[in-house]
């Protein structure tokens, strides 16, 4: 055993570093279902709002008809997508003003009862984002996307604070409580992953169908086939 007061034993007791990913890695663990690891202070809800939502706006307003993306019955369209990305910056809102309503209460500590109720309306106090109002013609020339970072903006600064602060996933000071990385991942996973994956399919179904010879591109082929053996049509 290494005795606690030398070097050797007092770097044993020391926390191994957190490993820190990039934005990137951390949405396809996120999209793997893997473990969640810490997103920490450099990790940016503008910049996952524009990496996921800015290329499905650029191959909606490139493909044919891009106001069928809408929305349609059962299937995911843009306006599903938007309000489900406003739910999660009015979420993330939620956070900061209950951060920002700790610190306000101090002064009642000794007063749990009081506090609770002033952080509560506090809370309920701080203005949400407004639902972006996406036209048929943002849908048609993608600009449905700046929209949506223009909303995250508010809280990009506040939300990096936070997690820059936070304990990182398993820390002992959580006792098996949900890190804030744990409570943002969830977060995302039903508010931008689930319906950006359903809406990429839709597009990589159509994109299939219209790469799909018509039939009457398939009868022009026949008869010219025909003709080119002698076959009068």
């Amino acid at each position: 055993m290494i005795p606690n007061n030398t070097p050797a034993g007092r770097a044993a007791q020391r926390p191994e570093p957190v490993r820190a990913y990039s934005q990137p890695e951390i949405r396809r663990r996120r999209r793997a279902g893997l473990p969640i690891v810490n997103y920490g202070g450099g990790w940016s809800i503008v910049a996952e709002i524009a990496e996921v939502c800015e290329p499905l706006a650029q191959r909606i307003a490139a493909s044919e008809r891009p106001g069928r993306f809408s929305w349609r019955g059962s299937q995911v369209g843009v306006h599903d997508l938007v309000a489900a990305a406003h739910e999660a910056v009015g979420d993330i809102t939620g956070w900061l003003a209950e951060a920002d309503a700790h610190v306000k209460t101090k002064h009642l500590a000794g007063d749990p009862g009081k506090r609770r109720y002033a952080m509560t309306t506090l809370c309920d106090l701080a203005p949400r984002p407004a639902l972006p109002d996406v036209t048929d013609a943002m849908i048609r020339d993608g600009s449905w996307a700046a929209a949506l970072i223009e909303m995250a903006e508010p809280v990009d600064a506040g939300l990096a604070d936070l997690l820059r602060r936070a304990h990182p996933p398993g820390a002992p000071a959580l006792r098996g409580q949900l890190s804030r990385s744990e409570r943002l991942d969830r977060l995302l996973r039903e508010s931008l992953d689930r319906p950006a994956a359903e809406l990429e399919c839709r597009l990589d179904r159509a994109d299939r169908e219209a790469a799909k010879p018509s039939a009457l591109a398939k009868a022009e082929a026949a008869r010219a086939e025909l003709e080119a053996m002698g076959v009068e049509v």
